[in-house]
């Protein structure tokens, strides 16, 4: 009965209903301590509002715990969700248990992600406006170098942003199922 109640949820995810952002409410999200230039597709995504758009709102942080993170090693229980440099270099994960009992909430978040990361490689100059309004204490001219040093790696070689390769700990699924659904809506 739960796998039929989260299938009709997924179905309806892409039924093209206007999402707004109490339905998911807050999302924490803990970043590597690190700012770079791999951060750009998050600060982009809030600042553009697509985290909004797909019913949730994303709130980066740097310390404390969270259900979502952005990691070079995930820890225990944190299944890999999607790929920000890949093949598995810095991944999205997020807790099993809500990638289990709300992947709606999960797909929301991979899928205003991938709009992020992909307009901040096209409009860089954007994406680090988005970072330095968000980190007033950044340094411009630091991001947009490493920016350009890191974009071109979150899709090459890969089919489509966020692809993660298969193996224990991961759930490919997901960031396929969000480009899916991303590319029936552009």
């Amino acid at each position: 009965m739960k796998r039929a109640a989260t299938l009709l949820a997924l179905l309806c995810a892409g039924c093209g209903s206007t999402q707004t952002a109490s339905q998911f409410g807050e999302v924490p999200l803990l970043l590597p301590a690190q700012v770079s230039g791999n951060d750009a597709g998050v600060y982009f995504a809030s600042a553009r509002t697509y985290d909004q758009g797909e019913g949730a709102e994303l709130l980066p942080s740097r310390q404390g715990d969270a259900d979502f993170r952005i990691t070079a090693d995930p820890p225990a229980g944190c299944i890999t969700v999607m790929a920000i440099v890949p093949p598995d270099e810095l991944v999205l994960c997020v807790d099993e248990v809500i990638l289990q009992d709300d992947r709606a909430k999960v797909l929301a978040v991979v899928r205003a992600l991938q709009r992020g990361y992909t307009q901040a490689q096209k409009e860089p100059e954007e994406a680090i406006t988005a970072m330095t309004t968000a980190l007033p204490d950044a340094n411009r001219e630091e991001l947009a170098a490493s920016l350009d040093d890191v974009a071109a790696s979150w899709t090459a070689g890969q089919p489509f942003f966020g692809a993660v390769q298969r193996g224990d700990a991961t759930d490919s699924s997901v960031a396929l199922e969000a480009n899916e659904q991303r590319s029936e809506g552009d």
